[in-house]
Parts: structure tokens; C-alpha cells; sequence
């Protein structure tokens, strides 16, 4: 079996879960909405009558709303980690899903970062 390379320390700097194509990527409970407050409306999406965390990016790096990317310092957080959808709380760091979610998509952060970085360039 391979070696697989743990997680950053810190999860909010990985984000590797906050990527998908998938509309239904992250389920947003009534909970969830409730904790999301006044960001709720602008930050969730419905399909039929779910409701799941909106995407925003570019196709191919498409990942939550609620994801921030800095790409000067070349970082990844949630801008809303303390409210964010208990299915996102459920995600244990360094456990099978994390590690499933890595393998999967780990190319996506650093593939937005780039695109970031040189749309930033190109407006100079």
C-alpha cells in the first residue's frame, strides 16, 4: 500500500473539498441555512426544492461561494468556517473522506489559484 501524504495542518489552508462540478455538492440543511444568516440567500442555490451550497470559478475549478482564494499569498480559507454546513463539520481532516477527497481533487486549489494569478497578471 502507498504512502499517503497527510493533510495540511490546518484544513482551512487545503480546500481540496470545497472543489466539484456537482451542483448537489455540498447539502445545505435548514440548520445550515439558519446559521448562514444574512449570507444565506446569496451563498446557497436550489435544485428543486434542496438547498446546496452555491459554486462559483471557472469550469474545471469550480468550488464553493463561500471558498476564498488569496492568490498573492497563495491560500485558501472559508470565509464562513465558523457557520459553515454541518455536512462540511462532518468532514473529519485526515480521515478516509478527507484523504478520498484529496486523491480526487488536490490539483483543483492550485489549478484556481493559477487561473487567479494570471488573470491578475494579464489586467497589469
Amino acid at each position: 500500500m502507498g504512502h499517503r501524504e497527510d493533510p495540511p495542518e490546518d484544513c482551512t489552508r487545503c480546500a481540496a473539498c470545497c472543489f466539484s462540478e456537482s451542483l448537489r455538492h455540498a447539502r445545505v440543511t435548514g440548520d445550515d441555512y439558519e446559521r448562514l444568516g444574512e449570507e444565506a440567500e446569496s451563498l446557497v442555490t436550489w435544485v428543486v426544492n434542496e438547498a446546496f451550497m452555491r459554486l462559483a470559478g471557472s469550469e474545471g475549478a469550480q468550488h464553493c461561494s463561500a471558498l476564498s482564494l488569496e492568490p498573492a499569498a497563495a491560500t485558501l480559507s472559508c470565509s464562513i468556517y465558523e457557520r459553515r454546513p454541518q455536512v462540511c463539520r462532518d468532514l473529519e481532516r485526515a480521515g478516509g473522506a478527507c484523504h478520498a477527497e484529496r486523491a480526487a481533487k488536490a490539483e483543483r486549489p492550485a489549478r484556481a489559484l493559477l487561473t487567479l494569478t494570471s488573470r491578475a497578471r494579464s489586467y497589469r
